[in-house]
């Protein structure tokens, strides 16, 4: 399908010049530009926490609220 876009003069020249840098035809680089932007965007992985102290060693039991105002507080 053809369509018609208008762009400033200098973002089309720029467009141009990196087409040619990676020896790509002007058609395919818009192509592959409005693909990317159409793309999902990547989902971020949560990471775990860093380990504190030796990472070798047992995780520590998790505790109830109880048992951390028991230990405190008495």
């Amino acid at each position: 399908m053809r369509t018609t876009i208008e762009l400033p003069d200098e973002l089309l020249a720029q467009a141009k010049v990196n087409a040619a840098q990676r020896g790509i035809s002007l058609r395919q680089f818009f192509m592959e530009a409005v693909q990317s932007r159409l793309a999902p965007e990547p989902r971020k992985v949560r990471k775990p926490p860093p380990m504190i102290g030796d990472t070798h060693a047992a995780p520590l039991p998790v505790l109830t609220r109880e048992q951390v105002d028991e230990a405190m507080f008495g």
